[in-house]
């Protein structure tokens, strides 16, 4: 009876365990229809994805395969409305018969327009770069072969998700200005969600892609074709082609968290696994109590540090390595990444084995590159980097199995580290000894002394026979006696500061001091009078305040000087002056100033939306022809031709060094337009209202921008003259 409950209590834990981790797998899997790899909206031109018309799977991975780089070719052209660029006009679809030799070449086909596809480009390539450093992994494929599938029967919403993932990447051709493809020297992964979501809701066991030496992409899409054949509508669409962001990362955690997948019981049993989740950890008390001294219990030869530790760090290193279960928290700069990788050096030591994981790739890489500085990248294995492909990692693994047969040379013991250690200690003893009676250490003594130092003050100067004798009470009232003779002298003043600091008569007859009240009260109030006048104008002109007749001339002079204001100019003049740096705006201004009149000299040659196309890109071919007619015959003399006339209101001229000056006029534009765009939101935060971007009024800022300037020197000047 026994045995049966024990093993029925098991029964309802391990149900329990169950349950527990498939709520928590639901959380990370994602396999509906919001998932990329269940279902693809191809239609959607909108989003960062590139499909690829009139290619074929097979040839594509055979290109790709053999290492060469493939380019993007624009079929389509982009269009305009009003004075806004509209969104790409594509081509219209080929025809069925476009040669083979199209199908062999490295050019991959899209109906997109030039600038639709440059756009596109540039945009995924930096949200790829992105992904790839924060998380350590790729995220670009190039997917071959779409599913089309429907939830049920009766379901007229048609569904399409991608079969085949080539990982990919965008490199800059910095001779051509665009991007070329590459595929990444890593594995071809199976879809997994689809064959998650496949499985659940039909029983359709998708097949796992097996890449072998005569693999090719149609392979894989018999083997899929030959599973879904008695559906109805489902099909595969071998030759579509589509460039985007596939992740897999969460489904592979849930794939990881199956209990079925670990022999033994060997996740649910594990003690870490049973703390974190379920059973709790037994409370562990510290190996450090608040009043013990780290020097007393962990000498010098039991620690291993290979980075520099503090006295916390050094007990956090400590519980780790006697296998505590412990969280540390600290903002940014507070040593982390030290302790982490003092604690690896410490484990690999003894013999251990670390995985260190984080969700940023800056944390990763920076332990690993702390772990290299120090000489132990031996003992590094990178499974979560670009750089962590199969053939990198056994190469790495061949390496560091190679470097293990060296036997390394062993420190000897740190005697001279612990001597230092215990010299050091007993200065901070002494430091901290009491001083007799007095309540006093030699530390809590210098530290006034800092303290005065610190506030720019000399130090009092005493007897230090009586300093050494004097208790906290006589200080205490030695104290409160120089306070009660600093309010005194608060109040009074300086003798010599006092009005009448050097009057000699002293005999005065009644009648004389009864007028001297009167003749003072009028002097007063004349000097008051003088001193708000004073004070008005110096405000006004931000003059430094001074209660001197000499300060008058001063201020009449600089009221003269900054006189000219232009016209309705005050609230903007008011910005200028709140800008830290006038010297960047003025040339910022400047710069956009000669573009406007530049830009509006060239609108009668070229249409607005030359000013924004990428106009150094053809260049190079009209500047060829200049000087080769054959050059002028070749195909990217008259591309970059045919791309210059759909910039130009007039007639293209027939010259090419005529085609060249075009150009370079253009490119001067963009050039002004780019050195003041680095500098337009500091312009826009500078300027507030009067800011509107490219139709602001320069030439008048420029004007407000200059008498701020000559304002600015004169208040500079001034104020120096007074403080002088």
């Amino acid at each position: 009876m026994e045995s049966g409950r024990d093993e029925a209590s098991s029964g309802s834990a391990r149900s329990s365990i169950q349950k527990l981790f498939n709520d928590t797998r639901k959380r990370l899997v994602e396999t509906g229809t919001r998932n990329r790899l269940v279902h693809v909206n191809r239609a959607n031109t909108r989003g960062n994805v590139i499909n690829i018309v009139n290619e074929r799977s097979d040839d594509i991975w055979s290109i790709l395969l053999s290492g060469k780089a493939m380019r993007f070719r624009a079929l389509g052209h982009d269009a305009r409305r009003g004075d806004e660029a509209s969104d790409i006009i594509l081509a219209h679809e080929m025809e069925s018969d476009v040669g083979t030799d199209r199908y062999l070449d490295n050019q991959l086909e899209t109906r997109l327009g030039p600038d639709g596809l440059a756009k596109k480009l540039l945009k995924i390539s930096r949200e790829a770069k992105t992904a790839e450093e924060e998380q350590g992994v790729n995220i670009l494929y190039l997917a071959l072969g779409f599913l089309t599938w429907f939830e049920d029967q009766t379901s007229s919403v048609t569904r399409e998700a991608p079969l085949v993932l080539l990982p990919v990447e965008l490199v800059r051709n910095a001779r051509t200005s665009t991007y070329d493809l590459r595929m990444r020297d890593e594995e071809l992964i199976t879809n997994l969600p689809l064959q998650q979501r496949l499985a659940e809701d039909f029983g359709i066991k998708l097949p796992a892609i097996e890449v072998g030496e005569e693999w090719r992409p149609s392979d894989y899409f018999s083997q899929v074709e030959a599973i879904i054949t008695d559906r109805a509508r489902w099909k595969i669409d071998r030759d579509a082609m589509q460039l985007g962001f596939f992740s897999f990362s969460k489904l592979l955690m849930y794939l990881d968290l199956s209990l079925d997948s670990w022999p033994d019981e060997a996740l649910e049993a594990h003690e870490l696994t049973r703390g974190l989740l379920y059973e709790g950890f037994d409370v562990e008390g510290p190996l450090f109590g608040p009043e013990d001294r780290l020097d007393d219990i962990l000498p010098p030869d039991q620690m291993f540090h290979v980075v520099d530790a503090d006295a916390s760090q050094a007990r956090v290193i400590e519980e780790v390595r006697c296998g505590r279960n412990l969280v540390v928290q600290g903002p940014p700069g507070t040593g982390k990444s030290q302790t982490i990788t003092n604690i690896i050096a410490a484990a690999a030591k003894e013999g251990k084995t670390v995985l260190f994981v984080a969700e940023k790739m800056a944390a990763l890489s920076v332990v690993h590159d702390r772990m290299v500085k120090v000489g132990l990248g031996d003992i590094c294995l990178e499974l979560h980097s670009k750089t962590a492909n199969k053939k990198v990692v056994l190469g790495e693994i061949a390496r560091t199995l190679s470097a293990a047969q060296a036997i390394p040379a062993m420190p000897e013991a740190p005697v001279t580290l612990t001597a230092t250690r215990d010299q050091l200690n007993s200065i901070a003893a002494s430091l901290h000894m009491p001083i007799g009676a007095t309540g006093e250490t030699p530390f809590s003594v210098l530290s006034r002394q800092a303290r005065y130092i610190g506030m720019d003050v000399p130090p009092p100067t005493f007897d230090s026979e009586v300093l050494t004798t004097m208790t906290r009470a006589q200080e205490r009232a030695v104290s409160n006696d120089l306070l009660e003779f600093g309010a005194l002298l608060q109040v009074a003043g300086a003798a010599r500061s006092h009005p009448f600091w050097g009057v000699k008569a002293l005999d005065l007859q009644p009648v004389e001091i009864a007028r001297l009240a009167l003749d003072l009260n009028s002097g007063a109030d004349a000097a008051q009078s003088l001193h708000e006048a004073l004070d008005t104008a110096l405000s006004a002109t931000g003059l430094s305040p001074s209660r001197s007749l000499s300060a008058v001339p001063l201020v009449i002079e600089t009221l003269r000087s900054i006189m000219g204001i232009p016209s309705d100019g005050a609230n903007l003049a008011r910005s200028v002056f709140a800008v830290s740096d006038v010297t960047r705006l003025s040339e910022a201004i400047d710069t956009a100033q000669a573009w406007h009149e530049l830009h509006g000299a060239e609108e009668a040659e070229f249409i607005e939306a030359a000013f924004g196309s990428e106009a150094a890109s053809i260049r190079g071919p009209l500047v060829a022809g200049m000087g080769s007619f054959f050059a002028r015959w070749g195909s990217a003399y008259r591309r970059a031709s045919q791309q210059l006339a759909g910039m130009l209101r007039n007639p293209l001229p027939k010259s090419a060094a005529e085609r060249v000056e075009l150009v370079d006029r253009l490119l001067e534009v963009q050039r002004l337009r780019s050195r003041w765009g680095d500098d337009e939101a500091f312009m826009g935060a500078a300027l507030g209202e009067d800011w509107r971007g490219e139709r602001t009024d320069f030439l008048r800022i420029a004007k407000v921008v200059e008498w701020v300037a000559k304002v600015s020197v004169v208040r500079t000047f001034g104020a120096d003259r007074c403080v002088n």
